[in-house]
């Protein structure tokens, strides 16, 4: 819908509700991109990343959320590695993840496109083998 204003007075509501939640993490990190500082959202992220990689968390669409939010906030080399280990551990929906307009920005990195093989792939043989 393009209301940036809205959108991060929602995200901003729901880190203040609960700043525990990855998800009210990930909100309060594009906040920070709509109000053009970058720097705090992905300091944001890298802090959620820490604390997944010590916990040894392992969802893969939450990897995603956060390549989402690295890949608006213009930080593609982390979007690219979040992204990856995304795919690599189970969240690989390719349809979604090729039009998915905040990854837009990544679409001219050469591993985007080897990323996106790879979760084709992985979608496909999913669809084979399930439908």
């Amino acid at each position: 819908m393009n209301d940036h204003k809205r959108a991060a007075q929602a995200f901003d509501r729901a880190f203040e509700l609960d700043p525990s939640l990855l998800q009210a993490r990930i909100g309060k990190a594009l906040s920070h991109g709509i109000r053009h500082e970058q720097s705090r959202g992905i300091d944001i992220l890298r802090e959620a990343e820490k604390k997944i990689n010590t916990r040894g968390v392992g969802d893969p669409e939450a990897a995603y959320k956060i390549a989402q939010a690295y890949a608006a906030l213009e930080d593609k080399p982390s979007a690219l590695r979040a992204l990856a280990r995304s795919i690599k551990n189970g969240f690989f929906p390719y349809p979604y993840l090729a039009t998915d307009p905040l990854l837009r920005s990544l679409h001219e990195e050469p591993q985007f496109a080897d990323l996106m093989r790879t979760a084709r792939q992985r979608h496909e043989a999913f669809a084979q083998r399930f439908f």
